[in-house]
């Protein structure tokens, strides 16, 4: 919040995105202080963590892939995870299906920007925050290749390893998730000390 004015207007996607999953999160803690189901917030949270990732790439990409094509792929997700939640993962279940489909297109969109970002072009176009987007981009690569493993072998991780061994996997991913954020809040503040400067 502190550099938030200081932020290019393509960085600021990126700080919608901590403020709204900050808050999601949370509220997720204080439900789960008071034993309540916390899981339809996940059921909110992917979809609008998917968007606004999207609209992270979106200025991040300017040039290389078509912004409709970043907007029809978000109302594509946003209409599968409603979907899903109303007929298949109900709200107070896990949703893991939902998570499977935007970790693999999220590793995918991330792979595509680390090709892209071998090009010399996109060097020009991204100027001066190029550093920020490579920790953007690492942070997205990470975490959700770890939630992509999670949700696709978790069942079979469930059934084949010990309970507590099945609880260091989740305190990994969470780790992972830790580092997630660092690497995005690293890219802004980065991003705002050089655009004071």
């Amino acid at each position: 919040m502190v550099i938030y004015t200081r932020l290019r207007k393509e960085m600021k996607p990126l700080a919608w995105y901590l403020i709204a999953t900050g808050i999601i999160y949370a509220v997720s803690l204080l439900l789960w202080f008071l034993r309540t189901n916390n899981l339809p917030l996940l059921h909110v949270l992917v979809p609008l963590r998917f968007v606004l990732l999207l609209l992270v790439y979106k200025e991040i990409l300017r040039g290389y892939i078509p912004s409709w094509v970043l907007y029809m792929l978000a109302g594509g997700f946003v209409l599968y995870s409603v979907i899903n939640t109303l007929f298949v993962e109900f709200w107070y279940t896990f949703n893991a299906t939902a998570m499977t489909v935007e970790s693999t297109l999220l590793i995918i969109l991330s792979l595509s920007t680390y090709i892209f970002l071998m090009d010399k072009r996109m060097t020009k176009h991204l100027n001066d925050y190029i550093k920020s987007v490579e920790w953007i981009n690492s942070g997205v690569f990470l975490y959700f290749t770890s939630s992509l493993t999670l949700m696709y072998f978790g069942n079979y991780m469930i059934q084949l390893i010990s309970s507590e061994l099945s609880r260091y996997t989740w305190v990994v991913h969470s780790f992972l998730l830790v580092i997630m954020y660092y690497c995005f809040w690293r890219a802004l503040w980065r991003q705002g000390a050089t655009s004071h400067l």
